[in-house]
């Protein structure tokens, strides 16, 4: 009897240090890479938080195969939520993704203290890394204040970072030696997204002055996957609707299965098309993706938006029946 209370007791350490290593790894975001879909804020008919479509579009990219969720950023929207509505969705994303795949929340505000403080909140509910911006409403004074923006946080909160470089959406250039700086006097600033314009040749940059020590990842829907691939990026963080398709192209290419991964993205091609060619649209025909697909179930998208017209709608879902996406 004694025997077997010893070897279940050492069963179940056994499991405790298993579980403890592997969360140690997937905290230690330097081996991140992927597919990693910016999760889109899903809300009711009326404009409120939906916390069952949002858990529903966590499930889904999960069950997709995603290598990681990240909540809070550009195809959030938002600055279209307070931040007490913003803090209760990165909770609901967290507590649903269960330490499945790691979250990165987005702390994005256009100050350092209130950015500082949905730092320590993601921090609080156990979110695996932060999303940070430059503080854009100033951007002559933003330019100047990067340094302390980007340090101040990483002193304070003991997350890994990833920066994030939109200078078409922000207008507030960050350069490659800003990075490195940063990255060399912060051990938790590794991540860096890269999108708009000058994409690959800013990854080239990053790549030649920081080579492994800077995580990087592209966006824009994934637009680019192949250049920034080849300009050193890890993987992509798209949106949230097409995952199953994405997740395939990437690890179809990650295996050398160049061909194959083309032949998948091909299938997408018509989507993005359509996306970039509505870009001022792109929130809405997103979410009406995912509602098409019957993985949410209003497509609701708040103020300010650009509609998209019905004939558009019919368009998209017309586009998402060829790709064998949903049905005729």
């Amino acid at each position: 009897m004694k025997g077997g209370k010893i070897e279940a007791f050492q069963k179940v350490k056994y499991y405790i240090n298993f579980r403890e290593r592997l969360v140690g790894e997937m905290k230690n975001l330097k081996n991140l890479k992927g597919i990693v879909p910016s999760l889109h804020t899903i809300t009711a008919p009326d404009g409120s938080l939906s916390d069952e479509d949002i858990r529903s579009e966590v499930k889904f990219n999960i069950e997709c195969g995603v290598h990681g969720l990240a909540v809070g950023l550009g195809a959030g929207e938002f600055y279209k939520f307070s931040d007490e509505e913003r803090k209760r969705l990165f909770k609901i994303v967290v507590d649903e993704a269960n330490g499945k795949v790691p979250v990165l929340v987005g702390a994005w505000h256009t100050g350092t203290e209130p950015a500082l403080m949905l730092a320590k909140y993601a921090k609080d509910i156990g979110a695996d890394g932060l999303v940070l911006i430059p503080p854009f409403f100033r951007k002559a004074e933003a330019t100047l204040y990067l340094y302390e923006h980007f340090s101040r946080i990483a002193s304070n909160v003991d997350l890994p970072i990833m920066i994030q470089d939109n200078e078409d959406t922000f207008g507030v250039h960050i350069c490659a030696t800003l990075c490195k700086r940063l990255a060399d006097e912060n051990p938790n600033i590794y991540l860096i997204k890269i999108e708009g314009a000058g994409t690959i040749e800013k990854m080239r940059q990053v790549r030649e002055l920081m080579q492994d020590k800077m995580v990087i990842f592209g966006g824009s829907a994934a637009r680019l996957f192949y250049e920034e691939m080849a300009a050193g990026a890890r993987g992509n963080i798209p949106d949230a609707c097409l995952p199953d398709l994405l997740v395939e192209i990437f690890n179809k290419y990650e295996k050398g299965d160049i061909e194959g991964s083309k032949k998948a993205y091909e299938k997408f091609k018509p989507w993005v098309d359509f996306l970039f060619l509505h870009s001022m649209q792109a929130a809405e025909i997103e979410k009406e993706t995912l509602r098409l697909r019957g993985i949410i179930r209003s497509s609701h998208t708040r103020g300010p938006r650009v509609s998209l017209s019905e004939k558009d709608k019919q368009e998209l879902k017309r586009i998402l029946q060829q790709m064998g996406i949903i049905k005729s």
